[in-house]
């Protein structure tokens, strides 16, 4: 640990204890607009209520961030499973190099992604995409094109197999898609850009994955830890017509291994007991459930010593499956 974060360490302690003013403890996320930075503000107001100071330091990406978690220069971050999956794997994003010291402090709600068409479209499921325009590529946003092919994958398709309308973002995707340069393009589901695409093409609809085993094995071929999660139409989901099952993977709190036990501890207990606060800071935390913040996540992710102290204490340790 580098000397200023010794310092900055006892000064959380000192924070804990009453016993001296101390520096903020740093929360990386992305930029302003992003998910992350709204939940990021949101958990930070929530631990602050508690008696941990905690700040967000916004950054370009998780690729700037989750290294200064790693490396010890950042004690927590909010990152999507499949970066975290990533990360520890030292694949995709990561271009070979493990991050080893990244531990989870908690899951805190799925994050649900699909390809959407026009409501009125004869394309029905995603294997009605063979010879249709479909939003590719993603320069700016590497790990979506990944999730567009895995997407695709669980229809039996292809890239060959759709006439491909690259765009740098999703953002972009779904601006080409209103203006009629493309049959379907890819978005979270509830997301603002996605309900100004419903009122701005008259209606959309989200396009289910196929539950059955040999398409999930398909798709996790490329996204090894996404599930399906049956969505049910709400308000505040544009696309969703009726009961569909869509491509999820869970975004999760991390800190470094580095990051002292009790100030985790602090954090997550801060969380469990915290919801109301998330959800009045950012109405999509909402879905946050205190009741499955501990969850088998596998596949190289291990939790932080703190969180699994406080879910010894409450019973939610060992994690469940799901």
């Amino acid at each position: 640990m580098r000397p200023w974060k010794s310092l900055l360490t006892l000064a959380v302690f000192a924070a804990m204890t009453g016993t001296a003013a101390a520096q903020a403890i740093g929360m990386g996320v992305g930029a302003a607009g992003f998910w992350t930075n709204s939940a990021g503000a949101a958990i930070a107001k929530v631990a602050n209520d508690a008696g941990v100071k905690m700040r967000i330091q916004p950054f370009t990406g998780t690729t700037v961030y989750v290294p200064s978690i790693d490396n010890g220069q950042l004690e927590f971050g909010l990152a999507n499973h499949l970066e975290s999956y990533q990360a520890v794997h030292g694949v995709g994003l990561w271009g070979g190099k493990k991050l080893d010291n990244i531990r989870v402090v908690t899951v805190i709600s799925p994050l649900r992604v699909t390809l959407f068409v026009k409501k009125d479209s004869p394309i029905k499921r995603v294997s009605d995409l063979k010879g249709k325009r479909v939003t590719t590529d993603y320069s700016a946003q590497k790990i979506v094109q990944l999730l567009v092919e895995g997407t695709l994958s669980s229809g039996g398709l292809t890239m060959n197999d759709i006439e491909q309308v690259k765009v740098p973002n999703v953002v972009r995707g779904a601006t080409d898609f209103a203006a009629g340069k493309a049959d379907a393009f890819f978005f979270a589901l509830g997301a603002g850009k996605v309900a100004e695409t419903d009122a701005a093409v008259g209606g959309i609809r989200a396009l289910g994955i196929d539950p059955s085993p040999g398409a999930l094995q398909r798709l996790q071929k490329y996204i090894p830890v996404g599930y399906g999660d049956l969505v049910q139409p709400a308000p505040h989901l544009p696309g969703v017509v009726g009961p569909t099952r869509i491509l999820a993977y869970d975004y999760l709190a991390l800190a470094g291994k580095d990051t002292p036990a009790e100030l985790v501890y602090q954090v997550t207990k801060a969380m469990h007991g915290g919801k109301a606060g998330l959800a009045a800071a950012f109405k999509p935390l909402a879905e946050f459930d205190p009741a499955k913040m501990a969850k088998e996540l596998g596949k190289g992710l291990e939790y932080h010593p703190g969180a699994i102290k406080f879910y010894r204490e409450i019973g939610a340790w060992p994690a469940k499956s799901s």
